[in-house]
């Protein structure tokens, strides 16, 4: 598959389905390239078709209109600019939840997190490996979206038709995410509407009370940065969350819990044949110890280059010995500089793809 470069949308519309609508236009190949995409995985999860799928995601709406009304009126607005019925947006928005078979599912990321007694230059710094299927690797997209009286302007990267996934913004939050799995699914607030609403937050406290004050319906570790000099991971599952802090100036995180669940269980290490998230964790960690208070964004993008145990490592690449469904690959690699306002990605494996920046100018 060759690479196609991320697109760029840029929204300072004030009404969310204007906004919306903007989006969902600009968007139309990319949304339609990747329904595509999903409509045969989530027939080969499910044995469903594309339409019982959305019958289903039903309940979810009515959870999520109650959370974030506008944002639900912008997900008509993307609908209306593509073309699209509005439950096939609001179904990219609530995949994970809609689609929970943890059998199957093999979702994977590695976070990373390094405050300014760690860094080489006193600044906060935040990185993620963003891993998926191949299918969806040119159907991301780069929103930039303008102030709206009392939210921050915010980047955000993520894929066509969602509200938001990994970024920062003006207050200088900054957000990456893990996928986990747990035993307890239910019906609740899709976590992208709770990545971009912990994106339109001008404080960290604010951002920690939309992950812990909300009903969730799935399973995701918040890596949340602070360009003041803080970091926090908010391990969630939708009946417990646990608030973990960095030690020694650093926190990394994978796919499974690192404190045990009172409520439920982890089932990563139960359903997965290739559980690479101990790993992956190990070498993040020790990649961060050994630069030894000198991180800086090469140090960084070098760890999320790793190739120890490979496919299976930090930079993952497709396994042809598993089932489709288990052939994940690293579809995005970033890592943000929140005191500087820059954020560094390369599009696909970071081993081989060309790094791209991006200077914010808030």
């Amino acid at each position: 598959m060759s690479i196609e470069p991320i697109q760029i949308i840029e929204l300072d519309q004030i009404d969310p389905r204007q906004r919306g609508q903007a989006y969902g236009e600009a968007a139309r190949h990319r949304i339609e390239t990747i329904i595509a995409a999903y409509r045969e995985i989530f027939h080969q999860i499910t044995g469903e078709t594309w339409e019982e799928t959305v019958v289903r995601g039903a309940p979810f709406i009515l959870k999520a209109k109650a959370f974030a009304p506008d944002l639900v009126e912008e997900i008509q607005g993307i609908a209306d600019g593509a073309n699209r019925a509005f439950e096939d947006i609001f179904l990219l928005n609530a995949r994970s939840e809609i689609l929970f078979n943890p059998q199957v599912l093999a979702q994977e990321c590695t976070t990373m997190a390094a405050l300014p007694e760690a860094t080489k230059t006193g600044d906060t710094l935040l990185a993620q490996n963003w891993d998926w299927y191949n299918e969806v690797k040119n159907c991301q997209v780069i929103l930039k979206i303008g102030q709206r009286e009392a939210k921050p302007a915010l980047v955000t990267f993520t894929e066509a038709g969602q509200l938001a996934k990994i970024g920062m913004n003006a207050a200088g939050i900054g957000l990456v995410v893990n996928n986990l799995t747990s035993d307890q699914p239910r019906t609740g607030v899709p976590w992208i509407f709770l990545t971009r609403r912990i994106l339109e937050s001008s404080h960290l406290a604010q951002a920690l009370g939309v992950v812990l004050n909300t009903g969730r319906a799935h399973s995701i570790n918040f890596l949340i940065g602070y360009a003041a000099g803080e970091a926090v991971s908010l391990e969630t599952s939708p009946v417990e969350a646990h608030v973990l802090w960095p030690e020694n100036g650093i926190c990394v995180h994978t796919n499974h819990y690192l404190v045990p669940g009172q409520n439920f269980r982890d089932l990563k290490p139960l359903r997965d044949p290739y559980p690479s998230t101990y790993l992956r964790c190990r070498r993040a960690q020790t990649g961060l110890a050994e630069l030894k208070g000198e991180i800086d964004v090469p140090g960084i993008q070098n760890i999320l280059k790793g190739h120890m145990d490979k496919p299976f490592s930090v930079c993952m690449h497709r396994n042809p010995e598993v089932e489709p469904l288990r052939q994940i690959v690293t579809c995005l690699s970033i890592v943000m500089n929140l005191s500087q306002k820059q954020i560094h990605y390369t599009l696909g494996n970071p081993c081989r793809g060309e790094v791209q920046t991006i200077d914010l100018e808030w």
